[in-house]
């Protein structure tokens, strides 16, 4: 299985936003007398960093990967230096990159270039005694690549650690790096790099790693993360603390990740404590590097170091003891905390374990059976604990439990089930049984120290590397790949991922200040199914447990989420949120905002805000309802009315259909005319070549001897194709014919001398994004929709196809109309909506004539488009034939909220692609409206 990567808007729009701040980046005018070395980076013109923030599970990597092929070919920056700040981040970076389906991804959209990714690791630099001190081989092959190397784009992968070793700082090795350097730091900053920050609120300004990676001398840093590091500026009343910003040029906050279905929503879960153990907590009076000292109504207890928690009550299980200003769970303790014992207690711990894997079998049963026999999704549920030897050891009380209780569900399970679902099970109980179980594995920090464990190296490869083999259901031999179930203890709670994790277990709080967000990060991405396709068109939810203590994480995370995108409604007021209240209209300046607020009595003399619900009015909408829930949410649904289903029960049975695009063959005349456009335009280009000529000069200031190196330009072609060649790749690339090629390069090179010199890289790249242009341009009319044998799924019904009594209310809008009055017409009881026209729709009056209508599910109807995208209608208006119950003709609507601005060149295609299905299908139209006053005459043009 290879996991298939798209285009997707938002990532697009990221990279678009870093393009234009770097547009005229490159220093034409430069006086450099290096400018032309040819192991380093054309000199660029000095300015701020830029910042790109993309929340947690929406792509960073996929952008900052593609930003390299596209910095390349616009501006010739080919060496490039990406930063993580831990090893697990650093090993799924490498993976991404080096990843078959990712190569094969980017290859077509730059089928000219390439990657060389270089990894650096501790022990790279290892040598044995008495040999040569020899560079890293990754490192060596980074600094020595040249800009001749036409096509490559040079990236070497380090960790903060590794940048701030010995190893690279060093100066004795036995030998130099790209002539003269005998130190890995100064062989880099010699290379003029552009540094990526993975992650930058783990490299504040006025850290060691932030000052490491200013040796490096970058000519451009690019942070890309979903939190930023914070500064303070001033003191006392007049201290503000803010997000510490470079350049931030595309900000894709959490509100708009959640709202747009980017990523997962979340349901939070806690097993409730009995009454009395609730109540018993111990409140920290004071936590030293000796003692802890804890207080319970009038008595305290004294708890010193390396002493166990159950001295001062038995619930405290587990072997937990005091290690100073911490438990030895890593729990960090700090005056004024409370403890709750009861949590502590392994039959507590038990019931959080069971709930885990109750959630787990009922988002696999539903995942495994999806409807009208969809591609199946594998559901991975992943485990952050606090004891690694209770994991590790033969018969540590985790391990045992898990397998006990997830034995017992096995049990129970295989005999309800029946079919491939039974035989998955089975294979499952199994293997867990088995002297060597595949069913969970964990990875630990420790685990690099335990290399010898051929059966620790696999589980921690399968969680680190083989990604793409843990999300398929059978390996290539045929056998259940029954491996599902990860522990970890925190090492993975940043830059890993696993696109199919559904259920998310703390078994204890990790006491630490890490943002909400970052905690549920590992499971918000959107899944994948078996063939390897990105799921977008349902809303998939992350099964969140945490323990009792943690109660309010919900209301944290929800509160953090608000914040993010501006919204605050709780605390002290922000700069952010002046700012966003000066936006949105309501004062000339933040100054302002607040001097109003302060009058209206939203916020005291100290900033504090004391009239939240106030604020929230006046600030743009947050995350909708029903993105976070607890488990003292109810799961917000609406409810079909199944008489009027039934009434368009013909429409599921058009639109439900599969087609496939199909192109039409153009003429040898239109062929001709194509090549002819697209080679019209200044589109050949000259290679010249380079010499690099290295000498030696003494230097007065060190008393030595060292070797300069220059690049001279020469008048000779460089980097020329051979013509078969050259024509070759257009073939490939375009589909045009050969011949037809030929004969349009002959006619555009008349009259040019040398006109081999044309043909060469910098030629092939221009021809080939001139005709993805021209591609959309003739193929607007030349293509056909041909029916399938087979129909998709829709939620409106269920396996046996009758109408389901509710939808989740997601699948139909994230938030209620609750001023629109639901007509008895409307396919819902409820009235639910995405979008600002969506809601205006809405509240358009139907003429009599209209039998039934209603919002679609989301995406329950997509039309494919020649480009490669689909287009989906919103909602459904259902005209009847006289006054009879029998349907004249379906109009589907999609809705965009335009503002006034002209449709989009995609926009255009998707109507285009409208038109045309419609004319295939019996009695459905499709229409496009930009504004909710366009309904009416759409509407009255059917009677």
């Amino acid at each position: 299985m290879a996991i298939h990567l798209e285009q997707l808007a938002h990532q697009q729009t990221a990279i678009s936003k870093v393009l234009e701040a770097m547009k005229d980046c490159i220093d034409t005018s430069t006086t450099n007398p290096d400018a032309n070395y040819v192991y380093a980076n054309p000199v660029m013109k000095r300015a701020n960093g830029i910042d790109v923030k993309m929340e947690t599970g929406t792509g960073k990597t996929y952008v900052y990967t593609r930003l390299m092929h596209e910095l390349y070919r616009d501006h010739g920056i080919n060496k490039f230096i990406i930063m993580t700040p831990s090893l697990a981040i650093k090993e799924g970076t490498k993976n991404f990159i080096s990843s078959e389906y990712a190569t094969q991804h980017f290859r077509e959209l730059f089928p000219t270039q390439k990657i060389n990714l270089g990894v650096v690791n501790a022990g790279d630099f290892t040598t044995k005694k008495g040999k040569r001190k020899q560079f890293a081989g990754a490192l060596t092959e980074y600094c020595e690549a040249s800009r001749n190397d036409v096509g490559t784009v040079n990236v070497l992968l380090l960790n903060d650690a590794m940048l701030a070793s010995k190893s690279m700082t060093r100066d004795d090795y036995d030998q130099t790096l790209i002539g003269s350097s005998s130190c890995p730091v100064e062989a880099l900053k010699l290379t003029r790099p552009v540094v990526i920050i993975d992650e930058p609120h783990r490299f504040k300004k006025d850290g060691t790693a932030w000052e490491n990676i200013q040796k490096l001398n970058p000519q451009l840093i690019i942070r890309f993360g979903a939190t930023f590091p914070e500064k303070t500026i001033g003191s006392g009343r007049n201290k503000i603390v803010k997000k510490d910003y470079d350049n931030l040029v595309y900000d894709l906050n959490a509100v708009q990740s959640f709202n747009q279905g980017l990523v997962k929503a979340i349901d939070i879960n806690y097993p409730n404590l009995p009454e009395t153990q609730a109540q018993l907590k111990y409140h920290v009076v004071s936590a030293t590097n000796r003692e802890l000292v804890l207080k319970r109504e009038n008595r305290q207890w004294t708890v010193q170091v390396g002493e166990d928690l159950s001295v001062v009550d038995t619930l405290f299980e587990g072997d937990t003891t005091y290690e100073g200003k911490k438990l030895s769970n890593e729990l960090e303790i700090a005056q004024g905390m409370v403890l709750v014992p009861g949590v502590w207690a392994n039959s507590y711990q038990e019931m959080i374990l069971r709930q885990a894997i109750d959630a787990h079998f009922e988002k696999e049963r539903s995942l495994f059976h999806r409807h009208s026999n969809a591609p199946r999704v594998k559901t991975i549920s992943l485990y952050f604990i606090d004891s690694i030897l209770s994991y590790r050891e033969k018969d540590g009380w985790l391990k045992t439990t898990f397998e006990k209780l997830l034995n017992e569900k096995l049990s129970d399970l295989i005999e309800k089930e029946h079919g491939e679902y039974k035989e998955f099970l089975e294979a499952t109980k199994a293997s867990l049984n088995s002297e060597n179980q595949k069913v969970h594995a964990g990875y630990f920090a420790e685990d690099s120290l335990k290399k010898g464990d051929e059966a620790i190296q696999e589980e921690v490869d399968d969680i680190l590397r083989n990604k793409e083999q843990m999300l398929k259901f059978k390996d290539e031999d045929g056998n259940w790949n029954t491996r599902r179930f990860l522990f970890s203890k925190w090492t993975l709670r940043e830059g890993w991922d696993n696109p199919n994790i559904f259920v998310l277990t703390k078994l204890r709080s990790s006491g630490s200040e890490t943002s909400k967000i970052q905690e549920v990060g590992r499971g918000l991405r959107l899944p994948v199914d078996e063939l390897g396709n990105r799921l977008s068109d349902e809303e998939f939810r992350l099964h969140f447990l945490i323990d009792f203590t943690e109660r309010d994480f919900a209301q944290k995370l929800l509160a953090e989420v608000n914040a993010d995108g501006g919204i605050l409604v709780a605390g002290k007021i922000t700069e952010d949120a002046l700012q966003q209240l000066v936006d949105s209209g309501y004062a000339e300046s933040t100054a302002k905002a607040k001097g109003m607020l302060l009058i209206n009595d939203i916020i005291d003399s100290s900033d504090t805000v004391i009239k939240p619900e106030e604020l929230d009015k006046l600030l743009p909408i947050g995350v909708h309802r029903g993105k976070i829930r607890s488990n003292e949410s109810k799961k917000p649904v609406v409810h079909l009315r199944k008489d009027n289903w039934e009434k368009i029960r013909e429409l599921w049975d058009e639109t439900s259909k599969r087609f496939m695009l199909k192109y039409n063959a153009l003429s040898d005349e239109e062929v001709s005319s194509l090549i002819d456009a697209i080679l019209a335009n200044d589109i050949f280009r000259e290679s010249r070549g380079s010499v690099v000529q290295m000498s030696t000069e003494y230097d007065p200031g060190t008393d030595t001897i060292k070797l300069v190196e220059k690049m001279i330009p020469v008048n000779q072609d460089f980097g020329q194709m051979k013509y078969g060649d050259f024509i070759k790749r257009l073939n490939k690339t375009t589909s045009l014919p050969i011949n037809s090629l030929h004969k349009g390069l002959v006619k555009a090179l008349e009259g040019v001398a040398n006109p081999a010199k044309k043909f060469n890289e910098n030629t092939l790249n221009n021809i080939i994004q001139a005709f993805n242009v021209k591609f959309i341009e003739i193929y607007a009319q030349k293509y056909e929709y041909d029916p399938l044998d087979f129909t998709a799924n829709v939620s409106v019904f269920d396996a046996r196809g009758m109408v389901n009594d509710e939808l989740d209310q997601g699948l139909v809008g994230v938030s209620l109309a609750n001023d629109v009055s639901v007509q008895d017409k409307y396919l819902y009881e409820e009235a639910a909506f995405d979008s600002d026209i969506e809601h205006e729709i809405l509240k358009v009056d139907t003429p009599d004539e209209v039998l039934v209508f209603g919002k679609l599910p989301r995406r329950s109807i997509k039309v494919p488009t020649f480009t490669g995208g689909t287009t989906s209608p919103d909602f459904v208006y259902a005209f009847r034939e006289g006054t009879s119950d029998a349907i004249k003709i379906h109009a589907l609507i999609e809705a965009k909220g335009k503002d006034g601005t002209a449709l989009t060149s995609e926009e255009k295609v998707a109507l285009d692609a409208q038109a045309k299905i419609s004319s295939m299908l019996k009695n459905v139209d499709i229409k496009m409206v930009t504004k909710a006053s366009e309904i009416d005459e759409i509407l009255r043009s059917y009677i």
